[in-house]
């Protein structure tokens, strides 16, 4: 009985709400609809490739409901822009309620076909809003920019010129005995997932006002600082005669993977010279069993190290920043690792010498209370030092106290634990502010081995050289 009395009162409710439902009427008074913006605007677009979604929202701003005549895309089906209204996708949308003091959105993507142009285009369209009273306009607008794409490419010497922009899906390999040569100015955009390997060889000619950037495929703003987006860039064993001049590498999985470079005896090393490598989800730099010279870079914001030397090798940098504020996520990894064996699929330990890890004029901090981690072995009836070098001149570091008692043999004319008063980390600016315990306390023999800093500004005409990729300038 009980229930059948439960029913009745739910199917009388039912049809109280149902004869309760309002009726959508448009007003005919003066008052309109209002608009968030009346214009929507796109960053860069990749030809061929989507945009992320923009929306706009409409506001009803009086108590009485509305119903929306029609919204339409006025390019039609043939638009490069994409429209969606409460759920619904089309270029004609008829017939959409709007409840008083409510609103709606409208989302836009933007697909751009490709032209025959180098240089950046306007893609526009409208939205037209038709009610009862006026018709309302919203302007859409982006900018389109042809790519040279790159897909499951193996190629052979050539040179990527600043033409175009360089859009690589899945991977490109350089062949062994090839050479890759990168422009000034050019750009190399990833796809999800996607990286360059290199069996050859690969320069990297970029200036300091027109660098060589590796960055992903998604140009909105939002991206700018995201990490993982792309592969990485990868020097494989046997490669050789590498160099990246003015270059920034960012928002990838890994930044650049070296492996087995530079290690025989009639190889140069690897060149990093202005070389910035930030945004990235893992290690920044990892290096395994090469030689590398590092000048006037920056290895920053990583998940993971900013510089991973690993399986010995020889490593030398000067006026470096080794810095990571990452955040994220937690980050239990210091900004630099330094070791020098690894543990193969077995559980065999091999170990290798770690002839030189020298930094010059460095700077390495960050978040942690640690930044520096030293991970050495060897065999039993071998000594360490035998194995292992490793020095730190005239440079700022952040470091535990068990390391730094254990390695203070390596320690000369270094700060230890003070904070370099970078001018905003928060927005990845290294420079050092006018305060900084880093200002005017490098080796002056290195400075004069590398007289101007990543700006190119001189570190010869002040009281002395500052540590670090930058060197500060007061205003006079």
């Amino acid at each position: 009985m009980m229930s059948r009395i439960c029913i009745i009162i739910c199917l009388l409710a039912f049809a109280i709400l149902e004869s309760c439902e309002r009726e959508y009427v448009f007003r005919g008074d003066s008052e309109e609809l209002s608009f968030s913006t009346d214009t929507l605007a796109f960053d860069t677009v990749f030809t061929s490739v989507g945009s992320t979604t923009q929306n706009l929202r409409v506001y009803n701003p009086v108590p009485d409901d509305v119903v929306i005549e029609a919204i339409e895309l006025v390019g039609g089906d043939d638009s490069d822009f994409i429209m969606n209204v409460n759920g619904t996708a089309g270029s004609m949308i008829r017939d959409i309620p709007l409840r008083g003091n409510d609103s709606l959105f409208v989302f836009v993507e933007v697909n751009v076909n490709p032209t025959s142009e180098n240089t950046p285009f306007v893609v526009s369209d409208s939205i037209f809003f038709y009610t009862k009273n006026q018709i309302h306009t919203v302007q859409l607008l982006a900018y389109g920019q042809n790519v040279v794409p790159l897909r499951k490419e193996t190629i052979e010497t050539t040179t990527f010129t600043n033409e175009k922009p360089y859009l690589i899906y899945d991977w490109v390999v350089v062949d062994s005995a090839e050479t890759l040569t990168i422009d000034p100015g050019a750009r190399l955009h990833f796809h999800k997932d996607a990286f360059l390997i290199v069996f050859g060889s690969i320069q990297v000619n970029g200036e300091v006002d027109n660098p060589v950037v590796f960055s992903s495929d998604r140009l909105d703003e939002w991206y700018e600082d995201k990490p993982g987006q792309w592969g990485y860039v990868q020097l494989m064993p046997g490669s050789r005669d590498h160099a990246f001049n003015n270059a920034i590498i960012k928002n990838s999985t890994m930044g650049l993977v070296v492996d087995s470079v530079g290690v025989k005896e009639d190889e140069p090393p690897l060149y990093l010279n202005n070389v910035r490598i930030e945004h990235v989800s893992n290690q920044g730099l990892i290096a395994q069993n090469s030689k590398i010279e590092a000048v006037n870079s920056v290895f920053a914001d990583c998940g993971s190290a900013s510089v991973a030397l690993t399986v010995g090798g020889h490593y030398e940098f000067y006026h470096c920043t080794i810095a990571n504020y990452f955040s994220w996520n937690f980050r239990s990894t210091p900004a630099l690792v330094v070791s020098n064996y690894f543990v193969d699929a077995n559980g065999k330990k091999w170990f290798y010498s770690l002839d030189a890890a020298d930094f010059h004029n460095c700077i390495i901090t960050g978040r942690n209370n640690n930044e520096i981690r030293f991970d050495f072995q060897v065999e039993t009836d071998q000594k360490l030092a035998d194995w292992v070098n490793v020095n730190f001149y005239n440079s700022l570091l952040k470091i535990g106290d068990n390391e730094s008692e254990n390695y203070s043999h390596t320690f000369n004319g270094v700060l230890l634990n003070e904070d370099p008063a970078f001018v905003d980390v928060s927005k990845y600016n290294y420079q050092l502010d006018s305060l900084s315990n880093a200002r005017d306390i490098g080796n002056l023999d290195v400075a004069r081995r590398f007289p101007k800093d990543a700006f190119g500004i001189s570190r010869l005409e002040d009281d002395g050289p500052d540590l670090g990729a930058f060197e500060r300038v007061d205003a006079e």
